[in-house]
């Protein structure tokens, strides 16, 4: 009885093409990433939002500069002074422009709070789009690596399912010539069903995976590279943890909310302090209030403004205080979760590394077992059933080999999304 299946070095070489349209470049996995961030709405809005808070910062700045105001009006009109200082009615033509320049002299801190508040705003903007860029690539990754495992089990399930249907085929050919019982042609039966309902299940999960990449980058992505070697990442859990309190954008994210929190708390505080300015003014008024009146002045001053009472003033400032508390809180949350995760992400990533070891070595043996019994088979020394055996479990482990190099790589990704590295 003839059977082969296909090698798995083979069949891994020959998955992409059996798949995936020619290309003239095979999609690699940084180009793949960089579609992604270029065509992202996840990055175009963490970009939008740097762009605002640079706006705020500039903004906030602008508010210790003078500001200059021009006033301006003229009307026409009648007017009877009924007689009083020998005056007549009259039609008269009322103008008057007023020109005012006031700088801020003292303003108790509120405007040093507020460009705080703002720089800081800008810093958790930057650190957010760093965030959104590296968990982006980290979505990248998982998702091309699981295309191209769900691609390479592809064509191995089409060899499987090839190669079942040819034991089926010879199965029933032996048993009408007599030499094998019907129970033969019964489990070949069972194993080339159980290959069709394995191939179906892959063509879902390449679809599947396949539109995962197409919603990140925003094109078909077309053949695939070789999976590449997963980033470098820190040595051990304590090394990542200390990258991620060092570089991590999500917790710059947080330390960032924190410091224009408190900032903002001071700008409320500093509402209860005066607030005074130094001002000139010129200004020229003409029939402004009888016919020919003429008046023009210039003055140059001081002015101060001191509420001292307003009812709405306490509930601002303990606002500000409670956000500030809260933000402080926060950011105290997200380093001891990042922490957590760091851990749990550098095991996941060492626990994928032995994986990825144990399941190349069980694909190995299993390999080899089935051309043993598939030799042992041809001569009369191992049952049918034996060998339909090996060939599931030779693809299982070819199978899990490819997943546990994906999970490697994806794992390694999300450590250097949450360490900044």
């Amino acid at each position: 009885m003839r059977a082969t299946l296909v090698p798995l070095a083979a069949a891994l070489a020959a998955a992409p093409l059996a798949v995936a349209p020619a290309a003239a470049e095979p999609l690699t996995l940084e180009a793949a990433i960089a579609a992604a961030q270029a065509n992202s709405p996840r990055t175009a809005a963490a970009e939008a939002e740097e762009a605002a808070a640079a706006a705020r910062l500039a903004a906030a700045r602008g508010a210790a500069l003078p500001t200059a105001t021009v006033a301006a009006s003229v009307g026409a009109g009648r007017l009877d002074p009924r007689g009083y200082f020998g005056l007549e009615a009259a039609d008269v033509s009322p103008r008057a422009v007023q020109l005012a320049v006031e700088a801020p002299l003292f303003t108790g801190g509120r405007i040093d709070a507020a460009r705080a508040a703002a720089r800081a705003g800008l810093a958790a903007a930057e650190a957010g789009r760093d965030l959104a860029g590296a968990l982006l690539a980290a979505d990248v990754a998982a998702a091309f690596a699981d295309l191209a495992a769900a691609r390479q089990e592809l064509a191995l399930r089409r060899a499987q399912l090839a190669e079942m249907r040819e034991i089926e085929r010879q199965a029933g050919l032996r048993f009408r010539a007599g030499e094998v019982p019907s129970t033969e042609v019964s489990q070949a039966r069972a194993r080339r069903a159980e290959a069709e309902a394995g191939l179906a299940d892959a063509e879902g999960r390449a679809a599947g995976a396949e539109a995962r990449l197409v919603a990140l980058t925003g094109a078909p992505p077309g053949e695939l590279a070789p999976l590449p070697p997963p980033p470098q990442v820190p040595a051990t859990a304590a090394d990542a943890v200390v990258a991620a309190r060092a570089a991590s954008p999500g917790l710059a994210v947080a330390s960032a909310r924190a410091d224009a929190a408190a900032a903002q708390a001071r700008a409320a505080r500093a509402s209860r302090l005066p607030e005074i300015g130094a001002f000139a003014e010129a200004a020229s008024l003409r029939d402004q209030f009888f016919p020919d009146y003429v008046a023009d002045q210039a003055v140059v001053g001081v002015r101060a403004r001191w509420v001292l009472f307003d009812a709405s003033r306490h509930g601002r400032v303990a606002e500000g205080e409670a956000n500030a508390r809260a933000a402080a809180l926060a950011r105290d949350d997200a380093r001891r979760t990042l922490e957590a995760e760091t851990v749990a992400a550098h095991g996941a990533f060492v626990a994928a590394g032995r994986m990825v070891e144990a399941a190349r070595a069980r694909a190995e043996a299993a390999e080899a077992a089935l051309r043993s019994i598939r030799l042992e088979a041809k001569v009369g020394m191992k049952p049918q059933l034996a060998l339909l055996d090996a060939e599931r479990e030779a693809l299982d482990a070819a199978v899990a080999a490819l997943r546990a190099e994906g999970l490697r790589l994806a794992a390694a990704w999300r450590l250097k999304a949450l360490t900044g590295t």
